[in-house]
């Protein structure tokens, strides 16, 4: 299993090499993408918009609110009746065929007004309707905010491969030499032994990191419900996520140089190798303060303008309930045509109608109080969701501001561990260290790299939550 996942390791680095990394991309049908190439976030969000059930579902939601109010006020368009038929008449007496005649009814009737009844639905179905398109732009912004986390995992988990392609490198430069010196007498043989534990250590956790970042992939291909797709391809950097993929991997760990030159093994081995590009400046703090971000939420976000709508939606539909036994005014035309056997008569009606329906009081009871509830269920959720986004975003507002000054004291942290590194590496070399401290060393340069890689991944995630809080794709 660790010989393929290594085999497999090779390859994807081979196709990194390849394909190199450029700053700008065109959106590209990833349907037809090969092997290889190069994906970017643009390109990821473009396909999950596409192709996500959830936003297809929402966009029919809104073809049937549209739908709904046409429906609503289909009540004051006239509607047309007409039928025709044959009637038999019977008396005491028996069959009567004189009295039996072909019949033909053409209506056409018209509500005039129904007191405000439609008024109150069609309200209702107006703010639904409108609530159904920012049910829509929300689960867009759902989407982008999946794809996004999916995508900054995946950008930190192929930096951690990074970083433990480049550890393995300097365990099997650190194994050479201990090999070495043992050979020349100077060095013990725990040394060697402790080097090999170390190296097969740094290629397990190289096997690990390669693991973890498949299954990732595979996650954000179900976040964009991408099913169809190459295995082998490239994630492009983003701005605040600037991965270096030029990065010069040791393909062949099973070599040992021969006759190694250990001034050049000391500057080889331990080299800096920037695994990401951004600078300190690429992570500032907010802009704004918290006010300012709760007040674009209230104001942009489509879930909370949504769910205003629905109650507002909640309070016409009480109306409509209130209004239920109001009076119908109607207007009636109607042609009818009677023939019989002694003769053929026709007409014309006009009829204007004023009246209640069947009154059901304790049906009406029900229905209000019904009515009453959604209502307060409506501002229940309105208060509930208003109160724990103002919680999110003061929350991911104290986070940002942690930020600038954390990735700070990490990449410090790595100049510190590095330089350690190098101090130890060349004691070390000249005798007056010991395997132990260097391997101290080494360790901490190597988590020191992961934690700020996790940092900036943190960093990203969370400016997504926010933007997501606010109502920002």
């Amino acid at each position: 299993m660790k010989k393929f996942l290594l085999k497999l390791c090779l390859v994807v680095l081979t196709a990194v090499c390849v394909c190199g990394v450029e700053k700008a991309y065109a959106i590209q049908d990833l349907d037809n993408l090969q092997g290889g190439s190069t994906i970017t976030l643009e390109d990821c969000l473009e396909y999950a918009f596409t192709h996500s059930p959830k936003i297809k579902k929402a966009q029919n939601n809104v073809l049937k609110s549209k739908s709904k109010i046409g429906q609503t006020k289909s009540v004051y368009f006239p509607s047309l009746s007409a039928n025709t038929g044959y009637y038999i008449s019977q008396n005491d007496r028996g069959w009567d065929n004189s009295k039996n005649y072909h019949g033909v009814t053409v209506g056409l009737s018209q509500k005039i007004w129904d007191f405000g009844k439609m008024n109150a639905t069609l309200n209702a179905d107006k703010y639904n309707k409108r609530a159904a398109e920012l049910d829509l732009e929300y689960e867009y912004i759902q989407t982008a905010y999946d794809v996004k986390i999916s995508y900054y995992r995946c950008l930190n988990y192929w930096a951690k491969v990074m970083i433990n392609e480049r550890n393995t490198a300097i365990q099997k430069l650190n194994f050479d030499r201990a090999t070495a010196l043992f050979n020349e007498g100077l060095k013990s043989r725990i040394d060697v032994v402790d080097a090999e534990v170390a190296l097969n250590n740094a290629k397990f956790s190289l096997a690990e990191a390669y693991s973890t970042y498949f299954t990732e992939v595979m996650i954000l291909k179900n976040k964009m419900y991408w099913s169809e797709c190459p295995d082998l391809y490239v994630f492009a950097p983003t701005e605040t996520f600037d991965l270096l993929m030029d990065y010069k991997y040791e393909t062949d760990l099973s070599k040992s140089p021969q006759n190694p030159d250990f001034n050049t093994v000391l500057t080889q081995g331990i080299r800096k190798a920037n695994i990401l590009g951004n600078k300190k400046e690429d992570f500032l703090v907010l802009p704004h303060d918290v006010d300012w971000y709760l007040n674009e939420s209230r104001e942009k976000n489509p879930y909370v303008l949504a769910i205003k709508l629905i109650e507002n939606a909640a309070a016409e539909n009480l109306n409509g309930v209130k209004r239920m036994y109001n009076p119908d005014l109607d207007l009636s035309l109607g042609y009818n045509l009677k023939n019989t056997s002694a003769m053929v008569s026709n007409g014309f009606d006009i009829g204007v109608k004023f009246g209640f329906g069947n009154v059901n009081a304790m049906y009406m009871k029900t229905k209000l109080e019904e009515a009453k509830a959604l209502l307060e269920m409506a501002k229940n959720d309105t208060e509930t969701y208003l109160i724990d986004n103002e919680w999110d975003i003061r929350d991911k507002c104290g986070w940002m501001k942690k930020f600038p000054n954390e990735i700070n004291i990490k990449l410090d942290q790595i100049e510190r561990s590095l330089e350690y590194l190098q101090l130890a590496d060349g004691r070390y070399t000249v005798g007056t260290g010991n395997f132990i401290e260097l391997q101290k060393a080494a360790h901490e340069y190597y988590n020191a790299q992961l934690e700020y890689v996790d940092v900036i991944c943190e960093y990203n995630q969370v400016l997504a939550m926010l933007n997501k809080s606010i109502g920002i794709r």
